[in-house]
């Protein structure tokens, strides 16, 4: 079943079964009509999508959190940040999807960028509107059409992303939602006229998928977990540093692929950051999500909290020593009290896995190279950050950290206009810009003599 509970009351908001099998002719159908209408008209219907999503924003945003439980504010920065994506594209697609003219010993030569089909898209909790957006954007910007299996959590953000999508007269079949069941989504996944899969989610799950993908020769962009590292250096401008590593690992409390996990600390500056980082964490209050107020509100699920805490209590058995925020909420809800993990070992859970919670790990290295060299011990790829008033070094470390994404003297964050996406165990392929839209093409060569 598909079931909507409130995180912060365990009220049941609704319960959906599982769908029969998709309707893949109706897909099939949708996408000869899609991509045949000029690019110009696709981006009208998309404009006039996001006209949809501007008008019901304060609609949307409570839902999110009334399903998900993240902040109301940030469940409405969450649609805003949907619509830059939808201004994005509308201006930049037609350029990305230009045919490229290449000199050879033909009369005329080129590559254009045709769409590939029914693109299957299996999307998780955390961002229940900005992730299926940021794929599905450029997707069907490019010409393909898309099946949408959301996290049984948020089956109400499912039905709501379909809806604005009849809301703005698409056509049925360029954009469905079903609730399917394990078994039905990997048929669909066989199925013969489903062109490609993009995922996010664990790396445990993308890695069935990615391999099913393969076993039948499907195009995927696999979007995973993160283990990032935040790296302070000895002359990082302090306040900022401090308030980034709050806001990078205390966004959707904690439960972000790319918020900061691993706070790599150098010596010189480990007590100032660790003293003020306590203390600002120790600000930060728990709530309601649908009060102004609150900065740290339930996780999603129970388990998900039950999880988070034994990693905790895990981490804390290895040696670290923990420093609790307020735990005002700790007794209802699926609230976690928010903790700094100062002394974390290299081998406990804190370092070696992913904690999706508002939990802060903190080690001290003794310098840039043993920072860079931390931040890559580990089985994932997706980003790291570096705080530091020494740009040029930055750069050099940029160059060494095996991740998909760093930024420095900045949060990690995705942004229409920059790929996003990860290596190793983070996933590969690409979302956003111009490397997203081309990811769901087919890359076709003319040549004319």
């Amino acid at each position: 079943m598909y079931v909507s509970v409130n995180p912060f009351n365990h009220q049941k908001l609704a319960e959906y079964p599982p769908d029969a099998y998709p309707d893949v002719e109706l897909s099939q159908s949708a996408y000869l009509y899609w991509r045949n209408l000029s690019l110009t008209a696709r981006l009208e219907k998309l404009q006039k999508l996001a006209d949809v999503l501007r008008k019901n924003r304060a609609e949307y945003a409570r839902l999110i959190t009334l399903e998900m439980g993240k902040p109301l504010r940030e469940s409405l920065y969450e649609i805003d940040k949907t619509l830059t994506a939808f201004d994005y594209y509308g201006e930049h697609a037609e350029k990305f999807l230009a045919p490229r003219f290449i000199t050879t010993n033909a009369s005329r030569s080129y590559v254009r960028y045709d769409p590939l089909g029914i693109i299957f898209c299996i999307m998780p909790w955390n961002f229940p509107f900005w992730q299926v957006f940021r794929f599905a954007l450029p997707a069907l910007a490019a010409g393909n059409v898309i099946i949408l299996k959301h996290a049984p959590n948020v089956p109400q953000c499912a039905a709501a992303i379909e809806n604005a999508f009849k809301l703005a007269g698409f056509a049925d079949g360029i954009f469905k939602n079903y609730y399917l069941t394990h078994q039905d989504a990997a048929a669909l996944l066989a199925d013969e006229r489903i062109a490609g899969l993009s995922f996010t989610g664990s790396d445990t799950t993308g890695s069935l998928l990615a391999s099913l993908a393969g076993k039948h020769i499907k195009k995927c962009v696999m979007e995973l977990g993160g283990n990032d590292a935040f790296i302070v250096l000895e002359d990082a401008d302090l306040p900022l540093t401090i308030a980034g590593a709050v806001k990078s690992r205390s966004i959707n409390t904690g439960q972000a692929c790319n918020g900061a996990k691993r706070f790599l600390v150098t010596e010189p500056i480990a007590t100032a950051f660790v003293d003020g980082l306590i203390a600002a964490v120790r600000e930060l209050k728990q709530g309601d999500p649908l009060h102004e107020a609150t900065q740290i509100s339930p996780l999603a699920r129970r388990d998900l909290a039950d999880k988070v805490e034994q990693q905790v209590r895990d981490t804390i058995a290895k040696g670290a020593i923990p420093h609790y925020g307020d735990s005002t909420f700790t007794g209802k809800g699926n609230f976690v009290t928010p903790v700094v993990l100062t002394n974390v070992p290299q081998n406990s859970t804190a370092f070696c896995d992913e904690i999706f919670g508002p939990v802060w790990s903190v080690t001290v290295v003794k310098n840039a190279s043993e920072a860079v060299k931390l931040a890559n011990q580990t089985r994932y790829g997706l980003a790291a950050s570096v705080w530091t008033k020494n740009i040029a070094l930055a750069e050099k470390l940029a160059v060494d950290l095996d991740a998909g994404n760093v930024f420095i003297n900045e949060i990690v964050k995705s942004d229409p206009r920059m790929p996003f996406g990860g290596i190793k165990r983070s996933g590969f392929g690409r979302e956003l810009s111009e490397e997203g839209i081309k990811e769901f093409v087919n890359v076709k060569s003319v040549f004319i003599r």
